[in-house]
This record gives structure tokens, C-alpha cells and sequence, in this order.
């Protein structure tokens, strides 16, 4: 990446990574004092330019700037070459640094992974957040259409404005919603133990014909999208390098490096998505006609597809992947039957005999026969 690409991961990552504006502001103008060439490998990156100058292009004050330097020094993000009270000054000769007395950017880009998986942390809590706000805004409603006596006084308790977007906050909004399940849970069940009335011994039969379960809960079935016959940690082992090294950053900061779960696919087959050049309304339209699981699948077989060199090679992933969608909703089981293709392939190829693939065509249950994959181990 750029050294701006990265400085917009730090900005990105500021309350994650526990940094102040100030302290961003002044990786900025720290950044902008270096050059490109000296976040090569083996150059010495670093800057000399004096606290008042600092100051005075981050519009602080000089004792708030020499404040900030200490704190990012004591914290391991930078390093100081000269002494307290010695002036900065450094050489460049070709464009590269000789010697310098100042500041040494080194630290921080040591750490450019763990500012990365800060930024897709800021982004993951971003995304969550918005949907706990859709979510309180909800609760509030249902609360309130229970008309039950004392059910919105609680919920007034817990969040007294009403406005989740006052809340700036992932972990508080998180028990925001979290204590407005339980009050909408409890009064909840209030309100359906007190309408029990007289009138049920009143009702007409239920007609549990033949001929009506037919018409209701078996068309009613045929509606729900099929679900998938496979494991997360069986997606990611089969998936692309970018899709492992998405699912890598997403099972830390979702599960915690422990089982690997849907939601962390999910997100990491969406930013993959949006490598691949899908847009975000796109992935949505297909996750909505297909279910979200099964679109995964499609992105990860295409993905994954377009890294071969045999028949099954495609040249423009996002492409395949919407012609994917198109057929599976024609025609069922097509993304079984790839599924099946390239647990096949993978375990030739795992042997080195890419060759042995295509002995016939695919069958839809051979995700089901050639058993679980090992656990999830990055």
C-alpha cells in the first residue's frame, strides 16, 4: 500500500488503535515530511522537522505537539533518534536518507498488520453498529405496541431519548439492545399469557386434511432458500488466497480465533466481493434472491475458479459469479454440484495430481461423501 492508503487505516482504526485527533493529526503531518522511498524495506523512514513546525502545520499547540510525540513514543509507536534538547536535522543524498536526528517512523509501520485488522475492526463495528441502531429503533416500536403498563417505562430506563444515534459508543450500544431484548422478552410474554381468553374454547377445529397441508405448509416450504451442506471452515479451506486472508482477519475479530462461523465468512465473501469489483447494491440484490449463504458459495466457487488453469478455469470471476446466481435460481443444485467439483480438485491437487479431476461429471452429493474438512487453522 501507499503511505496514505496506510495512513487512512490508522485514521480508519484512531479509536481501536486508542489514538487521539491529535495524535492522528500529527501522524499526518508526520507522514507528509517523509517520501514514498522511505517506506521501502531496508530505508530508514523517519522526519526532523522541529515541534514549532509541527505546531504550526498541525494548528496545535507546540506543547500539546511535544505531549503527543512522548505519548506515541512511550507507546511504542515511534521512536526518537535525537536527545531531548538537541536540534533535528538529517540528510538525504539519491533520495535516501543517510542519517537523521529526529523521528523514526519505523515502530509504526512494524505494526501496519495490526493497524490493518484494526481498520477492518472499525469497519466491522461500523457496519454492526448501524444495524444495532435499525434494531433499538425497532425494540422501541415493538415495546411501545404492547401498550402493556410499565413495558415503556423500561425501556425509557435504559435509553431515556429514545435516539440510539446519540450513541457513539459499539459496546454501549450493544447493551443498549441487548437490555431492550430482555424488556421486549419479558412483557412480551406478559402480554400473551393475559389475552388468553374464553373465546378459545370457541374456535373452529384446525383443518389438518391432507389436501390443506398441501396447499399451505408444503408450498409454504418450497419458498425457503435451501440451505448449504457444508462448514465455514470447509469454505475457507477451499477458497481463494485474498479470501483466506480476509477470513484470517475477520475470525479474529469475530470469533475470536476459535470456531469458525458463518458471519465471518460472510463478511470476508463481501470484502472480496468488493475486491472483485461487485458493488455492495449488487451483492445485496443477489444475497436477497438467493440467501446469503448460498451467494457465498457462488462468489467462493468463482473466486476460486478463476485461479485454475483447467477447464473449469473462468477469466472474469465477478462475471462467473453472477452467472452463477442466474442458474442456481433456475436450476437448483448447480452450486452443489461445483461445490462437489472442487472439493474433488482440491484434493487432487493437495496430492499432485491435478489431472485425476475430471473423471465424469460432478455430482451434487459429493460434498456430502467426501466428508468434513479439518477444523479452521487459518
Amino acid at each position: 500500500m501507499t503511505r496514505w492508503q496506510f495512513f487512512g487505516l490508522i485514521k480508519k482504526a484512531r479509536r481501536q488503535l486508542g489514538l487521539s485527533k491529535g495524535a492522528v493529526d500529527y501522524l499526518e503531518i508526520a507522514i507528509s515530511n517523509t517520501m514514498d522511498e522511505d517506506f521501502l524495506a531496508g530505508r530508514i523512514c523517519s522526519f526532523w522537522t522541529s515541534v514549532t513546525k509541527i505546531s504550526a502545520q498541525a494548528e496545535l499547540d507546540r506543547r500539546q505537539v511535544a505531549r503527543i510525540e512522548g505519548d506515541l513514543i512511550q507507546r511504542g509507536l515511534l521512536a526518537k533518534t535525537a536527545s531531548d534538547h538537541s536540534r533535528r536535522s538529517g540528510s538525504r543524498r539519491d533520495g535516501k536518507i543517510g542519517n537523521d536526528f529526529g523521528i523514526n517512523l519505523a515502530p509504526l509501520i512494524a505494526r501496519a498488520t495490526e493497524v490493518q485488522a484494526a481498520a477492518r475492526k472499525a469497519a466491522f463495528e461500523e457496519e454492526e453498529a448501524e444495524r444495532l441502531r435499525t434494531r433499538i429503533r425497532k425494540l422501541f416500536g415493538d415495546i411501545r405496541r404492547l401498550q402493556f403498563d410499565g413495558a415503556t417505562e423500561a425501556a425509557e430506563e435504559i435509553l431515556p431519548n429514545r435516539r440510539p444515534s446519540t450513541i457513539q459508543s459499539f459496546e454501549r450500544l450493544k447493551q443498549v439492545a441487548e437490555a431492550l431484548e430482555a424488556v421486549w422478552d419479558d412483557f412480551s410474554a406478559e402480554v400473551s399469557r393475559g389475552e388468553k381468553s374464553h373465546q378459545c374454547d370457541m374456535s373452529p377445529a384446525l383443518n389438518t386434511s391432507k389436501e390443506n397441508i398441501n396447499k399451505t405448509c408444503r408450498a409454504a416450504k418450497r419458498r425457503v432458500a435451501q440451505p448449504v451442506r457444508t462448514t465455514p471452515a470447509q469454505v475457507a479451506l477451499l477458497a481463494s488466497k485474498p479470501f483466506q486472508e480476509l477470513t484470517e482477519v475477520y475470525w479474529s475479530t469475530v470469533d475470536n480465533r476459535g470456531a469458525l462461523s458463518w458471519r465471518t465468512i460472510q463478511m470476508a465473501a463481501r470484502d472480496r466481493a468488493d475486491q472483485l469489483g461487485i458493488r455492495s447494491g449488487v451483492w445485496q440484490r443477489q444475497c436477497g434472491v438467493l440467501g446469503e449463504d448460498r451467494t457465498v458459495l457462488c462468489l467462493m466457487i468463482a473466486d476460486r475458479n478463476s485461479e485454475r488453469l483447467d477447464g473449469y478455469r473462468v477469466r472474469d470471476a465477478a462475471a462467473a459469479f453472477i452467472g452463477m446466481v442466474r442458474s442456481e435460481v433456475r436450476r437448483r443444485a448447480i452450486v452443489d454440484s461445483l461445490f462437489g467439483e472442487l472439493i474433488v480438485f482440491a484434493k487432487a491437487e493437495a496430492v499432485g495430481n491435478p489431472r485425476e479431476e475430471r473423471q465424469g461429471a460432478p455430482d451434487q452429493n459429493r460434498t456430502e461423501r467426501t466428508g468434513p474438512y479439518p477444523a479452521y487453522a487459518g
